[in-house]
């Protein structure tokens, strides 16, 4: 079997308040992708012997879980908890380093944002959800 070709999952997840200038979340721990579904909708008519969707040209709200290591002092940091105190939606790229064709920009809202500080020999994690309030776009910017 050969393995050569195979992509590392290495990924990062930038923010951006204006949506032309995006800065890196440091330290990032983890960041679920983005899921993309078509919705359906059954037509099936009353004679047909067989299921039958079609695709809806509708997007369901769609979240991704993420968590990094607080530092209060880092900008970006602080930006993601601005923005959650106030409702703000910001720009987010999460980007895969080796395998670029699956790295989305997308606006979102914190909807979540829960610190964690279960393990005292460990740093403050802050666990967050981002609520999607676009359709993610293949191109990002620069």
């Amino acid at each position: 079997m050969a393995v050569e070709n195979l992509v590392d999952s290495f990924y990062q997840l930038f923010v951006s308040t204006d949506g032309s200038v995006f800065n890196k979340v440091k330290h990032l721990q983890k960041c679920d992708p983005l899921t993309q579904e078509k919705t359906l909708d059954d037509v099936t008519a009353t004679d047909d012997r067989r299921t039958v969707k079609a695709v809806v040209d509708f997007t369901e709200d769609s979240e991704i879980e993420f968590e990094y290591v607080l530092d209060p002092t880092d900008a970006q940091h602080t930006v993601i908890q601005t923005a959650f105190d106030d409702g703000t939606e910001l720009t987010w790229q999460l980007k895969f380093v080796e395998a670029s064709g699956l790295s989305r920009e997308f606006k979102g809202m914190v909807s979540k944002l829960t610190p964690s500080a279960d393990d005292n020999k460990k740093k403050i994690r802050m666990s967050g959800t981002i609520t999607i309030t676009s359709e993610p776009s293949k191109s990002l910017t620069p």
